[in-house]
């Protein structure tokens, strides 16, 4: 708890390293696991903003180590990631995209490759299907679970979905909390808040169950790739991204930016998802032009598909990526 641990893994060509590398300017963290590292890389692109995953990712992951070098990367101003000394302008959607392909092109001359799989999950969807779009010949295969498009579009059906649940279940508290603070954009976080607490409230959150936070904040302290202070840290960090990228991420529309995609894409989604409703990717999804596309339904997931339902996405990215060997 109070020492970072990479913990080894049996194996000639194995390899698990944690360390930092200086990415767009600035010291960023890294996290490489695989029993093989000649197989192919696999990038993970956590959500958020802030929303490391460094701290609790290796239990979760750990069937994709016998088949890619798994690597997982606090992106600028979360988990390991964050310092308060971080410059606010650089904390911009260009930026973590320009940070997406620098880290790319890192693994791929580190493990002499020439293409990678991408995998986002909710914010980390943007910047994915970004570098995607403007780096193509770096990617093999991108998978973006809950894939978000249009941030403004998402928060107004979530609300009128919410306020929906709440009339049907006749939940008097959340009908004036949520007629309280309105219809979005909100204009303060603790609106914001208010709008999370009843997406868990109704099952349409980071969980259909509501215990995923639980589990992510205990495997935080207990995985040993956070100390105690990294956890704090991880808290500090998500706050700072937040509150500076608030408005860019409120306006992400990527209907008006990405018309085509050169690889074969995945869109994995949950069912019950009411962060990122599923009808504006959908809609974006039927008009994207892409070498393959693929919608992938996750009954039993709302926000988190590919650890809701891990095994069942786990089994999907390594049944497609076997297609290329």
């Amino acid at each position: 708890m109070f020492t970072r641990k990479a913990y080894s893994i049996e194996g000639d060509h194995s390899i698990s390293e944690l360390f930092k590398l200086k990415i767009g300017g600035i010291d960023q963290w890294l996290y490489i696991r695989g029993e093989d590292k000649r197989k192919p890389v696999l990038l993970m692109l956590h959500g958020g903003p802030g929303a490391a995953q460094i701290g609790f990712a290796r239990k979760m992951q750990k069937r994709l180590e016998s088949h890619f070098v798994m690597v997982n990367w606090d992106q600028r101003g979360a988990g390991l990631s964050y310092a308060k000394d971080i410059p606010a302008s650089t904390m911009n959607i260009r930026q973590f995209v320009k940070d997406t392909i620098e880290v790319s092109h890192y693994l791929l001359d580190r493990f002499s490759q020439d293409n990678l799989y991408l995998v986002g999950h909710s914010w980390g969807t943007v910047i994915g299907l970004l570098a995607v779009y403007k780096e193509p010949l770096l990617f093999k295969r991108y998978f973006g679970a809950a894939q978000l498009v249009n941030m403004m579009e998402n928060e107004y059906i979530s609300y009128e979905s919410l306020l929906q649940k709440a009339e049907r279940e006749n939940n008097e508290r959340a009908l004036r909390d949520l007629k309280e603070i309105g219809k979005p954009p909100w204009s303060h976080l603790k609106h914001e808040r208010v709008h999370q607490k009843y997406l868990e409230r109704f099952g349409g959150g980071i969980s259909r169950d509501g215990k995923l936070a639980a589990k992510v904040f205990k495997d935080m302290l207990l995985n040993g790739q956070y100390t105690l202070f990294d956890v704090v840290r991880h808290v500090k960090g998500q706050y700072f991204s937040l509150t500076r990228m608030r408005d860019e991420t409120a306006a992400i529309n990527l209907q008006n930016i990405v018309d085509t995609i050169e690889i074969p894409i995945y869109f994995c989604m949950g069912k019950h998802d009411l962060t990122v409703p599923s009808q504006p990717t959908w809609d974006f999804y039927q008009n994207l032009e892409a070498k393959e596309k693929h919608w992938v339904w996750f009954e039993e997931s709302a926000h988190s598909p590919l650890f809701e339902e891990s095994d069942k996405f786990l089994d999907l990215v390594v049944t497609e990526t076997q297609k290329d060997h």
